[in-house]
């Protein structure tokens, strides 16, 4: 900024493992939107590494970072970014038609992601006739579907009612349950409380870093999923 250098983060290291469900909280300008972008491969790191599945990924090239966020990284954005226009299951294809999946195994792969979400009977629906809950379990549809390493939710009940938020926050932790890896940014000390851990970001440091007992915690850790220094 002009002739000023800002640290969005102060030498972070963070190791989530295989399995977990994980939050990072803090308030505004602390560092954890940065630290969510470099975790997606949406931004490099200036110094330090980024493990992803033991591979190095803060180095690769733009068109390696871009392989890499389309089959091993799942996003849930606070907006949705669904095309308004398209069918659910057109959304939930998307990373499929980047992956260069063919036009049945997308289809097949795309309807089994809806399903898993609830919205069997939605499929056909553009995303302009769905509520905001039923868009929110379209985008996680749409972060399943390639089956990736790890799924990244930025405040996924942010524009949401209180009972539409329930309804995500219960799918995140079925997924938790099934397996996958999950790391959610919220402010919403609520929200992070239904996470098995809670990393707390302040002025770009890691403040605090505590494993927490929700009510319904079932799956453990396994190995080393991702790193980042």
């Amino acid at each position: 900024m002009a002739e000023e250098t800002v640290h969005a983060l102060r030498g972070v290291s963070v190791t989530v493992d295989q399995g977990e469900f994980c939050s990072i909280i803090g308030p505004s300008g602390s560092g954890k939107s940065t630290l969510m972008d470099i975790l997606g491969c949406l931004s490099r790191p200036t110094s330090g590494k980024y493990l992803l599945d033991g591979d190095d990924v803060s180095k690769l090239p733009d068109k390696r970072l871009a392989e890499v966020r389309n089959k091993k990284i799942g996003f849930v954005f606070q907006a949705y970014h669904l095309l308004a226009r398209a069918t659910a299951l057109k959304n939930v294809e998307l990373p499929l038609i980047y992956a260069g999946a063919g036009k049945r195994e997308r289809r097949k792969m795309a309807e089994e992601a809806l399903d898993r979400v609830g919205l069997a009977d939605r499929m056909g629906h553009r995303s302009n006739q769905l509520s905001g809950g039923q868009k929110q379990r379209v985008a996680i549809a749409r972060a399943l579907v390639t089956n990736p390493s790890l799924i990244l939710a930025d405040e996924p009940t942010g524009n949401l009612d209180s009972r539409s938020g329930e309804e995500i926050l219960e799918i995140l932790e079925t997924l938790y349950q099934q397996g996958n890896t999950l790391i959610l940014v919220t402010h919403d000390n609520k929200v992070a409380n239904r996470t098995n851990r809670i990393i707390q970001i302040f002025d770009g440091l890691v403040d605090s870093d505590m494993v927490n007992t929700p009510t319904d915690s079932t799956v453990a850790g396994a190995p080393v999923l991702s790193d980042i220094s």
